[in-house]
């Protein structure tokens, strides 16, 4: 098999959505679904993130617009349990294995979601994430980050004086929780989200 390359937050974000349709419909977006998606200005755009997908050694193609399919791969550890409410022990389960044919172990792991603080994002209690392994991150990313043993799903951001951080939770309900920038790791970025249905 083709040696899988780290991909862009733009890559991930398009073979997590070519995945999905495979996987519910049984086919491949075509290059102007894919593009209405994300909206790009032209289904040129949708074609260089394609070629760069499969190049990489993600998707691959066959005869026909709706062409493409997963490189299959062993799928991704489940690493364990991230809070989307307050900061939780992480729990690691080394063992069990989720099969995202795209994604590999050496650039993503997944986390199970417990909680409700990302709902208006549509991440529910019970959900998967799909991280990209990554120690840096921009304001707005919505990342797993770790304060001291414990681990929350939130989006960052840097207060105006940088030495604060704000991790903020998508549920109108729930406050925002602040740290010293010191006292925060990121984990990785979030490039997808798996539901299961029926295994609540």
């Amino acid at each position: 098999m083709t040696e899988q390359r780290s991909l862009t937050d733009a890559q991930a974000r398009v073979l997590s959505f070519v995945a999905g349709q495979i996987r519910s419909t049984g086919r491949s977006p075509s290059l102007r679904e894919i593009q209405a998606e994300f909206r790009y200005g032209s289904p040129h755009t949708a074609l260089f993130h394609v070629n760069n997908l499969v190049e990489a050694g993600y998707l691959r193609r066959q005869a026909g617009h709706r062409g493409l399919q997963l490189v299959e791969s062993a799928g991704i550890r489940l690493a364990g349990i991230v809070a989307a409410g307050p900061p939780i022990e992480a729990i690691e389960d080394r063992e069990e294995r989720i099969d995202l044919s795209g994604f590999s172990d050496e650039n993503h792991f997944a986390l199970r979601v417990r909680g409700e603080s990302m709902i208006e994002e549509a991440i529910a209690d019970g959900d998967m994430v799909v991280v990209r392994k990554q120690e840096t991150c921009t304001d707005g990313d919505l990342v797993v980050a770790r304060i001291g043993d414990e681990a929350t799903l939130k989006r960052f951001y840097r207060e105006p004086d940088k030495r604060r951080i704000r991790l903020q939770p998508a549920n109108s309900s729930m406050e925002p929780i602040f740290c010293r920038a010191e006292d925060v790791a990121i984990e990785g970025i979030v490039v997808g989200v798996v539901r299961l249905m029926g295994n609540r």
